[in-house]
């Protein structure tokens, strides 16, 4: 319903939401002997007065950088959609979909939120207040297209997305659980902090199609690019969660940016920090490295300290590695100049967090201070399983354990195409290669 300011003189000027409101001030100001001035009488207000999910003001330097235009998402074209604003900013509910908490064109919406519909939650400098946008499942379809997250508030329970999600800085999302759907879209996070989505983060994408990480995200647990494309564009971070692999489908690709990174929040002491099976790109034709994009990966005690399995099937060994290349994936890197602008894969160096140090150190006799001391013995430096293509010019490697590169095939290192390598390797060039069976990974 459209909103009416009424200048009622010498009186402040009143917001009018009802044509019977409307007419009782016009009426009142009658028999006050008041002029009454309607500023704009049942005319719509504008869904926002900023740039949103679903018109990002792409024009704006102050927002967008100068490549923007070679974005998939910049390229996507979306099809008029109904637009919803949250009628009440301040107000929290738990049935967020429902229509009566909406408005559209400035009057309440007639309709639910839908698939087909771009949500707005304008900015609120009150106290913060909470949104459920659905009921709560895990990894369900869409219930919105292009969403706006306005500072003050935050979107609670599990959501997928198919279209753009821009957080504003002071806003939140909690448990934004996949990106799905066939459209190009982003993800932007306006936030100076971490934003942590969820535990898995699944990107289920129609092959082709894209979604671009802006800002600075992560997770209590993997994130899994199921199909689709993954990128994380240039100057943000992603930083997986510490429980299970971080996993690159066949379907799927992982694209690193310019002055990216990919690593965990914290060292992970099981398992793999990268699983590829696809396609890991850094860099693309069209948007070439300008600068250094990082992998960076964690170290592992190879279960050293631990002789016992009673860890929740959670216990470090020696089959684990910073990354597995599997035989049918590709990493290649695209730059504007190798000298300058590489993959650098090399180690995190983080420390294993607490709740690392509970699940390694279960039915043994070291925990806590004695587990972490005797952790911080150990070298930060990584190694990877690669049986799988990769195009060695233009990766950087550093921080690399002698032997830790398992490779089928020793790549000419004084060829043109060969590495180059950091100063914090723990061995030789050639000496941090080792030779293995291109047999299918470990499990």
């Amino acid at each position: 319903m459209g909103i009416c300011t009424l200048k009622l003189e010498p009186m402040k000027p009143m917001k009018i939401t009802t044509t019977f409101s409307f007419l009782l001030t016009v009426l009142c100001g009658l028999l006050l002997g008041q002029p009454v001035v309607a500023d704009d009488v049942a005319t719509p207000q504008p869904a926002v007065a900023t740039a949103c999910a679903h018109d990002p003001f792409y024009a704006d330097r102050t927002l967008w950088p100068e490549d923007v235009a070679k974005s998939d998402h910049f390229k996507q074209k979306w099809p008029k959609a109904r637009v919803l604003v949250w009628a009440n900013p301040g107000e929290g509910a738990k049935d967020g979909w429902e229509a009566k908490h909406w408005l559209e064109d400035g009057k309440p919406a007639a309709q639910a939120v839908d698939g087909n519909t771009d949500i707005v939650f304008p900015e609120w400098p009150g106290n913060p207040y909470s949104v459920s946008i659905t009921t709560g499942r895990k990894y369900q379809p869409a219930g919105f297209r292009n969403m706006t997250v306005g500072k003050g508030v935050t979107i609670i329970g599990h959501f997928s997305a198919a279209g753009n999600v821009w957080i504003k800085a002071g806003a939140g999302v909690q448990y934004m659980d996949s990106m799905v759907g066939g459209n190009n879209t982003f993800v932007r996070n306006d936030n100076k902090s971490d934003l942590r989505l969820v535990d898995h983060f699944f990107i289920n994408k129609v092959p082709g199609s894209s979604v671009e990480m802006i800002g600075t995200f992560s997770s209590d647990d993997n994130w899994r690019v199921n199909s689709g494309t993954l990128i994380v564009a240039a100057g943000s971070t992603i930083n997986a969660g510490n429980r299970s692999d971080p996993t690159v489908t066949e379907k799927g690709t992982l694209v690193l940016l310019s002055g990216s990174t990919f690593t965990r929040r914290s060292n992970c002491d099981w398992g793999d920090d990268l699983v590829l099976y696809g396609r890991l790109l850094a860099g693309l034709p069209d948007r070439p490295l300008t600068s250094d994009a990082f992998l960076s990966l964690g170290w592992k005690s190879k279960g050293v300290f631990f002789d016992r399995k009673e860890t929740g099937g959670r216990l470090p060994g020696p089959g684990d590695f910073g990354m597995e290349v599997a035989k049918e994936a590709k990493i290649v890197v695209t730059s504007s100049d190798i000298s300058k602008a590489r993959l650098v894969i090399n180690c995190s160096k983080r420390d294993n967090d607490w709740g690392q140090i509970e699940i390694i150190s279960r039915n043994h006799p070291l925990h806590g201070e004695p587990m972490i001391a005797k952790l911080k013995e150990l070298p930060r430096v990584t190694d990877m399983l690669i049986k799988g293509s990769v195009t060695w010019e233009g990766i950087y490697l550093n921080d690399v354990k002698a032997g830790g590169l398992n490779v089928t095939e020793i790549p000419d290192l004084a060829g043109k195409d060969a590495p180059t390598f950091g100063p914090d390797n723990k061995a030789t060039a050639s000496e941090l290669f080792a030779i293995i069976s291109p047999e299918p990974r470990r499990n």
